[in-house]
């Protein structure tokens, strides 16, 4: 009887119900304002999941949904650090997981990209940085989550993710992305809806801390419908919904690449839908023409947004530490300043426990890592650009659109230098990628 509820208890983990209930406790959660609670009853939700189900990518969507709840508990690192004894029996229990069900350890070709650039992370600084510097805190988190940590977390999750009673990853991870990307869409909205007097005063753009971060999540999660509508023509109405939440976000980069990535969306739905390509056709020009239409009184919404991206005054702090970062760069070509430089707090005052980021990926790249951080990252790209040469199908060309859209969030924010959520998901991306066919075999 026992081994048949814990059966049955599987089954229902696994399915689309598990994913709708942990999605409509996190909406629950944010209309009662309680993130920081929320935040520990989903590390209890993800450590369950794990234990119970033993399939790591269900455990993914419960630590995707609490990492979007952080996002609206910024500079909380002081609420947070007087719970620190409650990661120990969270990483313990991970621990105890991982070993009780260990397995030979698994690669696949992205394993010495990702080893170079934690290897380089791991060097920042060479020659200039001092060592309290170094062993800081939120230099061993960033150095470690960044370089040979995420290398660890590849090798477990290329190891132990798995279809999960023969349900293939082409089906699970977008069903799960697409829950993700109507919970960031539900964030926004309920803001709105919260402040919906002081949007009809203004009659534009609210203003709200976590735009960017929501943005990327966005962004990643953007694909996902455009790829299920393959099967269910519905799911194209979502992902219109998605693009929606993004320009509304007032995030800048929300709102280019955001477009970006919805017209490389619908061009791939274009190419790889043959059974919806003439009403896909249709749709898009439909669109096109809205937008062609709209497009004056769209400005009246977005003229907020649109100003900022032109504005000097709103981009004098990135303009500021893109100088800074050649200039770290200048003074320590080889290795760069290292993760642990705070020198550029005079221009942005990073929050608690953050690193005084770059705002790109270029110049974070050859202002903390240098010479030597650039050679490997360009590696790393080189292979992840052939994993996907190598596996092109319309889920790889949704992973490989998700990963695109946070990379070219990065060019104007910390994205992929955020070890959790950001890196840990592009890890995720290609471990699924790598177990596609692959046409060379």
């Amino acid at each position: 009887m026992a081994s048949r509820a814990v059966k049955n208890l599987r089954t229902y983990i696994g399915s689309v119900y598990y994913m709708l209930t942990v999605f409509l406790l996190a909406c629950v959660l944010t209309v009662l304002r309680a993130e920081v609670a929320g935040v520990f009853v989903f590390a209890a939700v993800i450590l369950l999941t794990l234990m119970i189900s033993g399939d790591v990518l269900t455990s993914a969507l419960p630590f995707f949904l609490l990492n979007a709840m952080l996002f609206k508990c910024h500079d909380s690192y002081d609420v947070f650090v007087r719970y620190w004894w409650l990661a120990v029996p969270f990483v313990s229990g991970l621990v105890f997981h991982f070993i009780r069900s260990r397995k030979k350890l698994v690669a696949g070709p992205s394993l010495w990209g990702i080893a170079l650039v934690s290897a380089a992370v791991t060097l920042g600084g060479v020659g200039v940085i001092t060592a309290p510097e170094y062993f800081s805190g939120v230099s061993v988190y960033h150095t470690l989550g960044l370089g040979f940590g995420m290398l660890a977390v590849y090798i477990i999750l290329s190891t132990h993710m798995s279809e999960h009673d023969g349900q293939p990853f082409s089906e699970r991870l977008p069903l799960m992305m697409v829950f993700l990307g109507a919970f960031a869409c539900f964030m926004i909205f309920a803001h709105y809806i919260e402040n919906f007097s002081m949007f009809l005063r203004i009659r534009g753009i609210l203003d709200f801390q976590w735009r960017n971060n929501v943005s990327t999540l966005l962004i990643m999660a953007l694909p996902f419908p455009f790829y299920l509508s393959r099967k269910r023509f519905g799911f194209m109405g979502l992902g219109l919904v998605f693009y929606f939440a993004l320009l509304i976000s007032g995030s800048r980069g929300g709102l280019i690449f955001g477009t970006v990535e919805f017209l490389l969306c619908l061009l791939a739905v274009l190419v790889y839908d043959k059974k919806h390509r003439r009403l896909n056709l249709l749709l898009s020009a439909a669109l096109l023409v809205a937008a062609a239409v709209s497009i004056g009184n769209s400005f009246v919404l977005f003229d907020k947004t649109v100003r900022r991206i032109f504005s000097f005054k709103e981009n004098e702090i990135r303009l500021g530490l893109l100088t800074r970062a050649i200039g770290d760069f200048q003074s320590n070509p080889v290795f760069g300043r290292g993760l642990a430089y705070f020198g550029n707090r005079d221009i942005h005052e990073s929050a608690k426990f953050a690193l005084c980021w770059y705002h790109s990926s270029p110049f974070q790249i050859i202002g903390s890592f240098g010479i030597v951080g650039a050679v490997c990252f360009l590696f790393q790209l080189v292979v992840r650009l052939a994993v996907f040469a190598t596996r092109k199908s319309f889920f790889t060309a949704t992973l490989f659109l998700s990963w695109a859209g946070v990379e070219m969030m990065s060019l104007v924010n910390p994205g992929i230098f955020c070890p959790l959520p950001y890196l840990f998901m592009v890890t995720m991306l290609f471990v699924a990628m790598e177990k596609q066919p692959d046409a060379r075999s």
